[in-house]
């Protein structure tokens, strides 16, 4: 995306092209603190692919699972990477097998809260249901990386 960006800017608003190339780069950033245990817990399934009436089929999906000790603002911040990707065909060009489809339920996943995340990675609701020792297990950073507003780079 960052890429994107980058050879939009050069046909067009620089201001744009400016703030899309810092938008992504600290997306990039804020998932490489995060690391894996911040993504989504996912279970297999499997969906009625209605596409043809006459002949539905069983497909394979992926169903995502909500962690409740995440941020909210994370599971926004996926479906936006999502979305985004998956409009940008002529960067995210599909090979191979196709993409699973992905169906989010908002059943809970029972993945634990990861240990020394950054403190605004957590559920400001989890954190208050937390007892001091359990809050002490955690381990949590002090460094508070600032989660920023993009709810309206889908317009830009």
């Amino acid at each position: 995306m960052i890429q994107v960006c980058k050879e939009r800017g050069k046909a067009g608003d620089d201001a744009a092209r400016t703030k899309g190339v810092a938008f992504w780069q600290w997306v990039l950033n804020l998932l490489e603190h995060a690391g894996p245990e911040l993504m989504s817990d996912e279970e297999d399934l499997h969906v009625l692919d209605e596409t043809i009436p006459e002949r539905p089929i069983s497909v394979a999906a992926k169903e995502v699972l909500s962690l409740a000790w995440r941020h909210p603002y994370f599971t926004k911040l996926f479906i936006f990477i999502d979305v985004t990707t998956g409009l940008e065909a002529m960067v995210f060009q599909r090979t191979g097998h196709p993409s699973m489809r992905r169906i989010r339920t908002g059943r809970e996943s029972s993945w634990p809260a990861p240990k020394g995340c950054p403190i605004s990675f957590y559920a400001p609701i989890f954190l208050k249901t937390l007892h001091t020792a359990e809050k002490a297990a955690l381990r949590i950073d002090t460094m508070e990386l600032a989660l920023r507003e993009f709810e309206g780079y889908m317009d830009d």
